[in-house]
């Protein structure tokens, strides 16, 4: 049986980031693997995303600032080579993107970005970028205060945003959004920032080899039926969407 394939990709370009907001992980862990994705195993994504004609969102996060790639606008640039029907979105803090750098970014073919205003900046630095922006080009952002954002426990590593899991809840956020890491290790949900659920690496094996295994499947079958109990940390987390949000909703970075 073919099964839908997923609509966003979310590529761990780089693991690093210049905020550790009291809402995210990185304020109390390390990410497991660190650094930068090896290029070739970012054109090998690509080349098979391309391969199938993917024409969904493609962004470049997993509690990553990605303005911090030392690259980032030859990684869109490839991107969009690439992936010319694809939704380029970049999820980020604005603290890399001054007007020039927009404009740039906007050129080579970012289609939206998604920029938050963390607990930390009181000043923010993308609030003249955005007092700067036409009003075409404000269209292509969505601004907003970290109090907006809809907070969840990360998979239970972040207690003080609820304890308890939601058992028998279904979830299909793992039929939608894929996770690639920056070693290539294949997740089904951004929530696994400790990488619990590994169910795959692309030096292995293709994304759509991956994608249908019948680990994968099985998993996806589990949360449709609302057995999140039998998996970490999908048993901790008290997300409560059963579908993704749309792409103008940041899931939360």
């Amino acid at each position: 049986m073919n099964e839908p394939i997923f609509s966003a990709v979310e590529i761990e370009i780089n693991h690093a980031c210049n905020r550790a907001c009291s809402y995210c992980p990185n304020a109390v862990a390390s990410r497991i693997h660190q650094g930068e994705m090896d290029p070739s195993l970012l054109k090998q994504v690509l080349r098979e995303l391309r391969s199938i004609d993917f024409s969904g969102r493609v962004s470049f996060d997993f509690y990553n600032e990605p303005l911090i790639h030392s690259d980032f606008e030859g990684v869109v640039q490839m991107t969009r080579a690439q992936l010319e029907r694809a939704s380029i979105v970049v999820y980020t803090n604005g603290t890399r993107l001054p007007v020039d750098r927009f404009r740039r970014l906007l050129a080579l073919g970012v289609d939206r970005f998604i920029v938050t205003r963390h607990e930390a900046d009181r000043l923010h630095l993308f609030e003249k970028t955005f007092s700067l922006l036409t009003n075409d080009e404000k269209s292509c952002v969505v601004y907003r205060d970290h109090k907006d954002i809809r907070l969840t426990n990360r998979g239970g590593m972040l207690p003080h945003l609820g304890e308890s899991g939601l058992p028998l809840t279904p979830c299909q956020i793992p039929e939608q959004i894929i996770t690639l890491t920056v070693n290539g290790n294949v997740l089904p949900c951004f929530e696994d920032f400790h990488e619990k659920l590994v169910m795959g690496n692309l030096r292995d094996q293709s994304l759509l080899e991956i994608w249908k295994s019948t680990k994968y499947r099985e998993f996806r079958k589990s949360l449709r039926m609302g057995l999140r109990h039998l998996y970490e940390p999908c048993k901790s987390c008290n997300r409560i969407e059963v579908l993704p949000p749309p792409m103008e909703t940041p899931h939360g970075i």
